[in-house]
């Protein structure tokens, strides 16, 4: 559906909505599935495949927990420190780019 994707990113640039694009998309879609139409219809099946092998997603993370438990554990002091530096530098990064896009806007 990225149809929506790109409609809600014009929606968001022509009414200059302070809400990110692909979530005005996904907004737009939950309204239209919302009534009676033939995309719901075409959706469906597609959906229903994904959401019964969702936990597949998650095998991955799992297996890894798993099978690396001691090595994990051996570690985690250092992983606790990267986890906890990387969501600082995370914070900083997105303070720093919005304050320089607010910036361009008020020029």
């Amino acid at each position: 559906m990225v149809i929506f994707q790109w409609l809600g990113e014009l929606v968001v640039q022509r009414a200059g909505v302070i809400v990110p694009g692909s979530l005005m998309g996904m907004l737009l879609l939950l309204i239209f599935l919302a009534y009676p139409s033939r995309l719901a219809s075409i959706v469906e099946p597609v959906s229903n495949r994904l959401i019964q092998n969702l936990s597949l997603l998650f095998i991955p993370a799992c297996v890894g927990v798993f099978f690396l438990g001691p090595a994990i554990s051996l570690q985690i002091r250092l992983l606790m420190v990267v986890i906890a530096l990387s969501t600082l530098l995370a914070i900083i990064f997105m303070a720093v780019l919005i304050k320089t896009i607010g910036a361009d806007k008020n020029d």
